[in-house]
Parts: C-alpha cells; structure tokens; sequence
C-alpha cells in the first residue's frame, strides 16, 4: 500500500484525502502544493523493482508496498530539494545535444540514470554522473576526510596567550582524505548498476562520478568537517561485474518473490538499516517490523 496518512505537527495522523480537502489545524504546515508533490513522489509497487529500491532492504520495500504507513511531511524537506535540483539540471541537459539525460533503461530491473555524456578523452565512450544534494557530515564520509591537529610550518604566533607563546608555531588543523574512512557504498553500487545496463546496451562506460552539492555549504558547520565547496565531484571506484550481477539479480528475486508472496523477505541487515539508525529515525514502516520494534525500543530506554 502506498502512504496512507499524513503526520500532523501535533502527533495526530489524518488520512491524505482528508488532509488536501481540509486541515484539520488552524492553518496547514506545509502548503497544498507541496503535499501532491510528496504524494506524487510515493511510487507504487508496479512489478519491476529498481536499483534504488533493490538496495534499501526488502522488508521494508515489502512492508512499504503492502502495510499502510503514515509520515510526517516536513520528512520530505531535502527530497523535495534534491528532487528539484534535479529537475533543473535536467531542464538545462535538454539543451545540450550531446547529452542524454533521465533515460529509463532495464528491463527486469529499472534504472534511470541522471546524466550519460560522451567522453571528451575517450572518443566513442561515455561518462555517467549521478546528482546529489547531501549534508556535510555525508559529503565528508564520502570524501573519507580525516581531521589531523598539528602545527604550522610557516605561521607562528603573534602574542602569546592560552594558544600559545609568542613565536611558537601555530597550531593548525587539516583534513586529509583516508582511504579507509570512504564510506560510498550506497552510491557505489548504484552508479556500477548503471555501468553494467548501460554496457549491456552498447553504452561503453569510462567513468562514473557524482556531482555533490553541499545542502549546508559555506557554513561553519561544514567548515568544520574539512568541507570548503558548494558542489564536489567525486569519481566512482569500479566493482566487479560479476559479483555485482549477481547481488542484483538475488536482491530482484528476493523483492519479487516478497511481493507475489512465494517467500517473506528477510530482515534488513546492518548495512541496510545503517546498524538500527535507519529503523530508530528514518524509516516509516518500522512499526510493521520486528527488527524495527525492537530497534525502535530501544531509543525509548
């Protein structure tokens, strides 16, 4: 079933069709317009999942598709602004010939990649590049960024102070990249899926990247997490073709088999619930599940 009830700012919840023909509040949180859009971004179950969908965990694509929910709709605040972020970068793309942009393509599996533009280095080769509208905190895990104290090699103090004495270096801090510390994993099988259909189609794939703008850019806050720039692009690190085949392929038949009810989907792992935060936080059916009850439990003690 699709969403089913909007979550007033009081608690309550209210059924959408009663909610767009009149609040039940003095005035309305969030103005009527934006309440369709929402809606209209709530995507039924048509019988051919996604790549986006086969990377959440099954249960909840499962429980989202068949369990009545309700959200609250100041939740779908950044949606609302990455999904437009979207709309006028592809408005833009539709002036530019060499570029094909939002083309659907998959047949048991469906996938939309943001933007395919030929290779300026590599004639006859394209380069996919994935939009995305993140929080600092994000950008800085993807970038893998590191925050190191040290001391200056150049600059020392003026005056001394609790800082420091006159004429001792100053003491600085520096973000440098850690290898270890990426953490893509979401963006990296998204994009690589895109590869593999793309190739499978004729479309030779050089690069993959994304194109990164910071929601909190040019605050404190994200200078404060090593992040300096409005908008990052970030290349993609390539994974194996077959393996990736093959973790698609049993999440698509785990997903089908959920929803024509041969087989209950398993709990999501710790990677798809982000070790019980996505079921504590961020997702709307937890009530439904018993791995999300008991996560949701536990934010209560």
């Amino acid at each position: 079933m699709p969403l089913t009830e909007f979550i007033c700012p009081d608690g309550e919840k209210i059924p959408i069709g009663n909610c767009l023909v009149s609040c039940r509040m003095n005035h309305r949180c969030l103005t009527l317009p934006t309440l369709m859009q929402i809606i209209t971004g709530d995507r039924p179950w048509d019988g051919t999942p996604s790549t986006t969908r086969l990377l959440n965990g099954t249960m909840q694509e499962w429980l989202k598709a068949t369990k009545p929910y309700a959200a609250k709709p100041q939740n779908y605040a950044y949606a609302l602004l990455g999904n437009e972020h979207h709309a006028k970068l592809e408005r833009a793309a539709g002036g530019v010939t060499t570029v094909t942009s939002e083309t659907r393509i998959g047949t048991t599996i469906r996938s939309t990649p943001d933007i395919l533009e030929p290779d300026e280095i590599f004639p006859g080769c394209f380069v996919i590049t994935d939009y995305k509208t993140f929080g600092s905190y994000r950008v800085m895990k993807i970038l893998g960024l590191e925050k190191h104290e040290g001391f200056s090699d150049t600059e020392v103090y003026k005056s001394s102070g609790k800082w420091g004495k006159a004429g001792s270096p100053k003491r600085i801090t520096t973000w440098v990249v850690n290898p270890t510390k990426v953490d893509m994993y979401q963006e990296q099988m998204q994009l690589n899926h895109y590869r593999l259909q793309l190739s499978d189609q004729g479309y030779p794939i050089t690069r993959m990247q994304l194109q990164i703008t910071v929601r909190d850019g040019n605050t404190q806050s994200a200078r404060g997490r090593g992040i300096t720039e409005p908008i990052y692009l970030v290349p993609i690190p390539t994974l194996d073709d077959q393996w990736l085949r093959d973790f698609f392929e049993e999440k698509r038949r785990m997903l089908v088999a959920a929803m024509s009810g041969e087989q209950k989907p398993p709990v999501c792992n710790d990677q798809e619930s982000w070790e019980g935060r996505r079921c504590q936080d961020f997702c709307d059916v937890a009530h439904h599940c018993s791995k999300g009850q008991i996560e949701q439990a536990k934010k209560k003690r």
